[in-house]
């Protein structure tokens, strides 16, 4: 019996495709009972995101194909034309491969750490439905305390390069742990105005108001956010002057902000910080003329994104090496189980022969490098 796994992902496949193979709970539910239905499979776990679908093994190899053909069937969808989007990896491949998808090193945006709890929950459904056995499941609690590891004695999922982040992160440490703070997002329904506006929602702590053109608000920005507070583009000044963030993200041509109608506008001191990921500019650069503002553009972005990036790719590397050890503790785990049924007749055979006996013995059946293996393991309990 081996470990196989085969998968397609945002690598191998577009949305489209991906959005063909999604699975609902009841359908991984059938899925998983039917792949136990097949020849030479003896455990199945299956695990699906937004950006991947892929199915875990423990059986022979004919099965990779059996499983393939069952998903197409599953799904109502021609063999020959998914097959291209599969990739493919048995044993040790397989098992590194699970690794790296539970780290999040496989993923779109390295290191993050929701799929974590997607792969937990996906094997959980599987170990419910009684689809794993001792393989899967020795190699699911490996993975997951290997991801657990990188969590925690590596920066990869603590070090953001989305600019979404980065400036909800400036958001969040903008004079501390103030209890509440006030933002204004100017071009709420543009790209960044809507991934900020994500980033921010649900913290508590801050109150989030949007200019848009038009009173219709979003589709996007209506489902995931219902209740954030939107006024017309005109009324931006107005705002600012109660705002402690003003977020501008726009492709106007022109400023959103100017020096001169701020300075009229404002009515009240205060702290401010401003916050321009447009191109061109959307915010006059001389409202740092004004008393207790800040201002930060894109490019700062960009430059810390670019630094974050080089933080990231060292500790990924260190990643790496931790999946390496676990991997290596995953094949000691299984291996010594597999010799277990043979302790008591090892037990029995050092009872008659003695252990110098034995020894003697092994030294004749094995090679000299299986010998200082051997040797060596035995100095080691000294």
């Amino acid at each position: 019996m081996n470990i196989y796994n085969i998968c397609i992902s945002h690598k191998t496949s577009p949305v489209k495709v991906r959005e063909l193979l999604a699975f609902t709970k009841e359908e991984k539910v059938n899925f998983l009972k039917a792949a136990l239905e097949q020849n030479g499979i003896q455990e199945c776990v299956l695990i699906t995101t937004c950006n991947r679908t892929e199915v875990y093994i423990a059986g022979e190899e004919e099965a990779v194909e059996q499983i393939m053909v069952l998903i197409a069937s599953l799904k109502n969808l021609s063999y020959s034309e998914i097959l291209k989007y599969f990739l493919r990896y048995e044993g040790e491949k397989a098992v590194k491969h699970l690794f790296q998808v539970a780290t999040g090193l496989d993923s779109m945006v390295i290191g993050e750490d929701e799929i974590l709890g997607q792969v937990k929950a996906d094997y959980q459904l599987a170990f419910d439905t009684n689809t794993t056995d001792y393989m899967l499941n020795i190699l699911f609690r490996h993975a997951i305390t290997c991801a657990k590891k990188v969590k925690t004695d590596t920066k990869l999922s603590k070090t953001s390069v989305s600019i979404g982040t980065l400036t909800a992160n400036e958001v969040f440490h903008f004079e501390g742990e103030k209890d509440s703070k006030k933002v204004l997002i100017i071009g709420l329904a543009g790209k960044f105005g809507t991934i900020v506006m994500k980033n921010l929602y649900h913290n508590k702590k801050i109150e989030i108001t949007g200019t848009i053109r038009s009173h219709n608000l979003p589709e996007e920005v209506r489902i995931v956010c219902p209740d954030v507070r939107m006024v017309d583009y005109k009324e931006r000044y107005k705002e600012i002057n109660e705002a402690d963030i003003i977020i501008s993200a726009t492709s106007s041509p022109h400023y959103t902000i100017t020096y001169h109608e701020l300075k009229q506008a404002l009515t009240r001191q205060k702290q401010r910080l401003f916050i321009d990921l447009a191109v061109p500019m959307d915010i006059d650069k001389k409202v740092l003329q004004l008393k207790g503002h800040t201002l930060i553009d894109i490019d700062y972005f960009k430059q810390l994104a670019e630094t974050n990036n080089h933080i990231k790719l060292k500790e990924a590397e260190a990643a790496k090496l931790i999946i390496e050890k676990q991997i290596e503790e995953f094949y000691k785990e299984i291996n010594f189980r597999d010799f277990l049924p043979y302790m008591g007749n090892i037990k029995e055979l050092v009872e008659k022969q003695s252990f110098e006996g034995v020894l003697y013995r092994i030294r004749n059946i094995v090679t000299n490098k299986e010998l200082e293996v051997i040797l060596n393991s035995f100095k080691k309990l000294l």
